[in-house]
């Protein structure tokens, strides 16, 4: 095995030895961001600027140490609320987040953040979409500039609008899309190889990620 096989293999072995609410020991939490730390150098993308086809896709995150004092700590799968799921756009009304899905679409030059929810109890289920774009610069060819300019509630299939509303306590006239004015973000593409991605965000996040097939859900409800 390759010594970046090694590491890759090493750093989702400590991914998973999450206690049973997947947080982690501070002992793993170290262990995870010296991995990291071993694996960003051998990246075999030091330049997504000219690799953006290869970066691209829909991701889902295997590891997210985020940023934010409201999420800070907390594991992929916590109870959070719509408004701080959405910059505040959206009312605070309780929600379990299951996923977080990244999509980056070169056509268009989309960067698209998909969270699957459902309501606390898990009886109903939902996606956010923040919708963003992002732009490059050769001088800086790991990071790329976001803007996020709408936020999406999005129903699953067979589920009207009207009663995915009623289901998430959402008055009968709130808008499942909002346009905002973009807060500018950026994230440092350090790691990129088939199937893994590593990303470090403007607010401090560490963020580990796996390639998945298909188009994306911002696109399609599968």
């Amino acid at each position: 095995m390759s010594d970046v096989a090694s590491l890759k293999a090493e750093l989702r072995a400590a991914i998973g030895d999450a206690r049973a609410d997947g947080t982690y020991d501070e002992a793993v939490t170290e262990r995870i961001h010296a991995l990291i730390g071993q694996l960003t150098p051998l990246t075999p993308t030091p330049s997504p600027y000219a690799n953006q086809d290869f970066v691209a896709g829909p991701w889902v995150s295997e590891f997210a140490q985020f940023g934010p004092k409201h999420t800070a700590g907390k594991p992929i799968q916590h109870v959070s609320s719509l408004k701080l799921q959405s910059f505040s756009k959206f009312p605070d009304v309780p929600v379990k987040i299951l996923e977080i899905e990244q999509e980056i679409r070169v056509d268009g030059a989309h960067y698209n953040n998909v969270s699957g929810m459902t309501t606390p109890d898990g009886a109903h289920a939902g996606r956010i979409v923040v919708w963003g774009r992002y732009t490059l610069d050769e001088a800086m060819p790991q990071r790329y500039d976001v803007s996020f300019y709408a936020i999406e509630l999005v129903p699953p299939p067979g589920v009207s609008e009207d009663d995915f509303r009623a289901q998430f306590g959402l008055a009968a006239d709130q808008p499942l899309r909002i346009e905002m004015k973009p807060p500018r973000l950026h994230s440092d593409v350090v790691y990129c190889d088939e199937d893994m991605r590593i990303n470090f965000g403007a607010m401090g996040g560490v963020y580990v990620l796996k390639r998945l097939a298909g188009p994306g859900k911002s696109v399609s409800f599968d």
